[in-house]
């Protein structure tokens, strides 16, 4: 008897419609997490990408923006310098931070060729 009376106080207070938000909440939060790992698997891959072909000489001073964006990827970051034109953009693997671990840094004149690419490990 003292469960049912327990069951029609939770009831009328509203608790299983909280329990089903809760639960929404969850699901959302679920979906955040993976959409936050897919983009730091396509973070990695952008990353991989670009400093393959830094190695084999693919990406050189002269390439454009624009085909860099194509072939390669969207950067982590782009940075304008207003006082000079140039854009830096930062590709790194997921694991590396702004900070620390292995970084890859192509500067565009304000043209928008590449005029210094530079790759920065711990």
């Amino acid at each position: 008897m003292r469960s049912l009376v327990t069951a029609g106080i939770l009831l009328s207070l509203g608790i299983p419609s909280a329990r089903a938000e809760g639960l929404g909440t969850l699901i959302e939060v679920g979906r955040a997490q993976a959409d936050i790992q897919a983009a730091y698997e396509e973070e990695t891959r952008a990353f991989e990408r670009v400093s393959n072909a830094v190695e084999r000489g693919a990406i050189k001073k002269g390439d454009l923006r624009d085909d860099i964006l194509k072939k390669y990827g969207k950067p982590v970051v782009k940075l304008d310098n207003k006082e000079n034109g140039r854009e830096k953009w930062v590709y790194k693997p997921a694991k590396s931070t702004f900070f620390k671990g292995i970084r890859i840094s192509i500067f565009f004149n304000s043209g928008g060729a590449v005029d210094e690419i530079a790759k920065e490990e711990p």
